[in-house]
């Protein structure tokens, strides 16, 4: 017995539709909706065509960008990223600031921030300077930088005393 490998839509010279097209994109990934309109503009698909995908897309509930967009920050959550790096990534997949500003407000309250900064400066101990970098470029915003690091000294002096 042979195993054959399904033919992939981009493989042939036959002409694909948009719809199958943007369908196998969203196979592998969850995508947003400019990320979808970018991948069959490069593809050389027409306007209508993009956007009567786009529509059926979002009809049959393959294409959310908010429900994307809040998978997206849970993730990112997990790997200890800070809301400013977060807000970026979403800005760069098509999530509009406002709609990236109001989601990360209820998915990732300061609380769930520090702890995640503390966990990052157990991780990577160093000079006070070096590990404000650090975070800052994990895009920790200032006030949460500060907070961390004086928990974090606060309960080294406990455990010294």
């Amino acid at each position: 017995m042979t195993w054959r490998r399904a033919k992939r839509p981009d493989s042939g010279n036959a002409e694909i539709p948009a719809k199958d097209r943007a369908l196998y994109y969203l196979s592998r990934f969850s995508r947003t909706e400019r990320q979808i309109k970018d991948y069959l503009r490069r593809k050389q698909y027409s306007a209508e065509e993009i956007a009567l995908t786009i529509t059926y897309l979002k009809e049959k509930s393959f294409l959310n960008d908010s429900a994307f967009a809040e998978a997206f920050i849970q993730s990112r959550i997990q790997h200890l990223d800070g809301p400013f790096k977060i807000k970026q990534m979403l800005f760069q997949k098509g999530i509009d600031i406002s709609s990236a500003d109001s989601l990360l407000k209820q998915h990732y309250p300061e609380e769930v921030q520090i702890e995640n900064a503390k966990t990052l400066l157990q991780r990577r101990p160093g000079e006070r300077i070096k590990q404000m970098r650090f975070l800052a470029s994990r895009g920790f915003p200032q006030y949460v930088i500060i907070q961390a690091l004086k928990e974090r000294d606060k309960g080294r002096r406990t455990r010294d005393d």
